[in-house]
């Protein structure tokens, strides 16, 4: 009996923690739930919109007509969607979300879902972190208190990470919610007896994380879990000679890896191919190396000063918390502080990029840096280890504290008063000095006197705390608790609540730029928007139009560089550009060809005038099939492009192979081509030939791409660099082009195994 009602009293305490943090988060988001409009907040417009939100109902609209959305036709000509890891696809929890709007009947994805998509992931990490501070500090001793492991809880989930520009970018805030359960699930590899339970759960966690969308995030994730895993092993196994601590920690490690990287697979192996053939396949170290500015370093205490965002920022009682870990870990070896101060300062070197000689390293040596760009993002890790030491550091001082100890805490926080009187002083210098700066500088004068304002209160705050602690008699120590726990709520909700939010705001509002071009689409056509800085970040897509780009930060290499190297009369002809949304006044290229237009709309685009223009290049009838009379061999791309500068060049007449085997060039010939039909995925066209010719459609090129020539498949060639062609016999002919994602499929069987061999791994570990 006592035991049933320990074990109901501690899920009991369990529940009531839990509570708590979801009454912090409703509290913090509550402008985002109210259906009062008055009152109501919804996340910054921009990537959250125009990219994810736009992202999401792409999507939406082909599971709606019945299709998995593995390519995108309204973007690049032809975008491999699934394998773009941004489109979030494959992940369970947006999965989910559109098929219940599925059978809701939305008849879009709304921007309702996205945002309950973002703050449901806040409170997954504010959980996650919790289980991992309670459960997972067990590794390396006793586990943390309740109101300890809260306050790290809270300090992630609420601190300028999470709630800054990571949830308008979601990929990044949902790849780092589960952060914290990934290393509780390495932690309970590293150091368990039966271990392979943690291999089936570990797999589970990596699979949500990879395909929420953010490869660099999750290699800061991979990078942080096999240090903290080569720590937590070797801590837990010391005793064992080296040979056999090497041995049993490398058949853990693959394990786990090959389960992780197995069921992630079908979203892995078509995003490393896509990413191998794109613009992120290396970057140079000027391109990969941008970070933090070093003075950014102030963000651990100011915010809003140097940098619009704050993602380093958890609070200034937490990283007061911190000290505190560092000064009582010293009583005790191999402890978790040394291991989460090594983790963060790394990952700080690693955030100023180029500007810190660390990141060189790893740019010439660690797989993956020379595919990403921002380094800053490396905050998620440096604010990870903060809230951990924090932690440890509030779970220090609800421990009984000695007499010295007491005395330790009582200068500090006189010391942490003092610095709250000086940094008040300022304050008091700056609201002076701000009656005497023009008007134009005295609004940014009075934000900075708030931001240090929040510093004022957070150091007096968390002085006063210090020395109620080292005072504290027979008051108890959870009531202490309870009130730093609501500092640093009060501090964090200050400096982030509103950092990413505006008011509600209609999302895609009607364009007139547009307006007049969707009339004019023709169907079975491929008939492109050119979007050259006239219209938001996917904005023909999302009104239902093809367009020449998008918004996708990750593209094939070949077609970008078709965009960028061709000249743009020919590029229009050969992409089908019919319109065109430009800043210019006519349609004159950077080569000085003029290309016909008529203007069909003026309105303003960010600040400045844009126009709409029909583009009327001949032929008019051209509907995205042709057969080009010449074939050429170019060695290189550049040296494509220089042909298509050349003088009367005509792509519709000749068409370049980069490297092409003779057999090809063998393949000019007369003839006529038209599309028949076509959908996502899927291309009809018809074709006479006067000989063995080549057939090119408007289509970028993909290795996924199968041609069905009068029935027989043919192999695909890439045409004028990144267009699809496919060689046709003399005569009439019938061509079917289809996209086969065969990555994909290769990945979902690799998944397929991994979910076994975990379902067999499970069994065996029951028995």
């Amino acid at each position: 009996m006592k035991i049933a009602s320990h074990h109901a009293r501690r899920w009991l305490q369990a529940a009531a923690s839990l509570a708590v943090l979801v009454l912090l988060w409703l509290l913090f988001f509550w402008r985002i739930f109210t259906p009062a409009q008055a009152d109501r907040l919804t996340f910054q417009q921009g990537d959250f919109t125009l990219q994810f939100l736009a992202y999401r109902q792409m999507a939406y609209r082909q599971l709606a007509e019945g299709r998995f959305p593995v390519i995108e036709e309204c973007l690049y000509s032809g975008h491999p969607f699934q394998a773009d890891p941004q489109s979030q696809v494959l992940y369970p929890p947006v999965l989910a979300a559109m098929l219940v709007g599925r059978a809701l009947g939305w008849e879009e994805y709304p921007l309702r879902a996205l945002e309950w998509e973002v703050v449901s992931h806040v409170l997954l990490a504010a959980i996650g972190m919790y289980a991992f501070l309670r459960v997972g500090a067990g590794y390396a001793g006793p586990r943390l208190r309740r109101t300890a492991s809260l306050i790290g809880a809270t300090a992630y989930a609420l601190g300028g990470f999470m709630t800054g520009y990571a949830m308008l970018q979601t990929a990044i805030l949902q790849t780092a919610a589960w952060l914290p359960l990934i290393l509780l699930a390495i932690g309970r590899l590293a150091t368990a007896q039966r271990w392979l339970p943690a291999v089936s759960l570990l797999g589970v966690l990596v699979f949500f994380a990879f395909t929420a969308g953010h490869p660099q995030t999750m290699l800061f994730v991979a990078y942080t879990g096999a240090i903290a895993f080569a720590f937590w092993f070797w801590r837990a196994h010391r005793g064992e000679p080296w040979r056999t601590l090497l041995q049993r920690g490398l058949l853990r490690a693959v394990v786990g890896g090959a389960f992780a990287i197995g069921l992630s697979a079908a979203q892995l192996i078509p995003t490393l191919s896509f990413m191998l053939a794109s613009t992120r396949a290396s970057l140079s170290f000027v391109e990969a190396g941008r970070g933090f500015a070093l003075h950014d370093i102030t963000l651990f205490a100011l915010t809003g000063v140097t940098n619009a965002w704050q993602p380093i920022y958890v609070g200034i009682a937490p990283l007061a918390l911190a000290v505190v870990a560092l000064a009582s870990a010293r009583r005790r070896r191999f402890s978790d502080a040394g291991l989460w101060v090594a983790i963060g300062i790394g990952a700080l070197a690693l955030s100023f990029g180029a500007r810190s000689i660390g990141f060189d390293l790893a740019y010439l040596v660690a797989p993956g840096y020379r595919q990403f760009q921002a380094q800053e993002r490396h905050a998620v890790v440096v604010t990870f280890a903060l809230c951990v030491l924090a932690a440890h550091g509030a779970d220090a001082l609800l421990s009984p504290l000695r007499q010295r100890a007491r005395w330790r805490l009582w200068r500090a926080g006189r010391s942490l008063a003092l610095w709250g009187a000086a940094v008040f002083s300022a304050l008091i210098g700056l609201l002076v000095a701000q009656r005497a700066v023009a008007e134009a500088a005295q609004a940014a004068l009075a934000a900075a006197g708030d931001r240090l304002a929040l510093v004022v209160l957070g150091l007096l705050g968390t002085a006063a705390l210090f020395a109620w602690r080292a005072r504290l008699g027979r008051a108890p120590r959870w009531l202490w608790g309870g009130a730093l726990l609501g500092l640093i709520v009060f501090d964090l909700s200050a400096a982030n609540r509103y950092a990413a939010t505006q008011p509600l705001a209609d999302p895609f509002p009607p364009n007139p730029l547009i307006a007049p071009i969707a009339p004019t689409q023709r169907p079975n056509s491929y008939s492109r928007v050119y979007n050259h800085f006239g219209l938001p970040l996917n904005g023909a897509c999302i009104a239902g139009l093809n367009e020449v780009g998008g918004g996708s930060p990750i593209v094939l290499r070949a077609y970008k560089s078709l965009l960028d190297n061709a000249p743009e009369d020919v590029m229009v002809k050969l992409l089908n550009a019919r319109h065109a949304v430009t800043w210019r006044g006519a349609m004159e290229t950077p080569e000085g060809v003029m290309i016909p237009w008529f203007l069909l709309a003026r309105d303003t685009f960010e600040g400045q005038q844009a126009s709409t223009y029909r583009l009327d290049w001949e032929p008019q009838d051209f509907n995205g099939a042709w057969i080009p009379r010449r074939i050429t061999h170019a060695p290189s791309a550049d040296a494509m492009y220089d042909r298509m500068r050349a003088p009367g060049f005509d792509p519709f007449a000749e068409a370049i192979i980069i490297n092409a085997a003779d057999a090809l060039l063998a393949r000019g010939a007369g003839g006529n081509a038209a599309v028949e039909g076509k959908s996502a995925g899927y291309i009809k066209a018809a074709a006479s030939a006067d000989g063995p010719a080549l057939l090119v459609v408007s289509q970028a090129y993909h290795w996924n791409w199968v041609a069905l020539v009068n029935g027989r498949e043919v192999a695909p060639v890439a045409v004028n660099g990144a267009l699809l062609g496919v060689p046709i016999p003399a005569g009439q002919v019938s061509v079917e082009f289809s996209y086969r994602p065969v990555d994909l499929y290769v990945g979902a069987a690799l998944s397929a195994l991994g979910a076994l061999g975990m379902l067999f791994v499970s069994i065996r570990s029951v028995r």
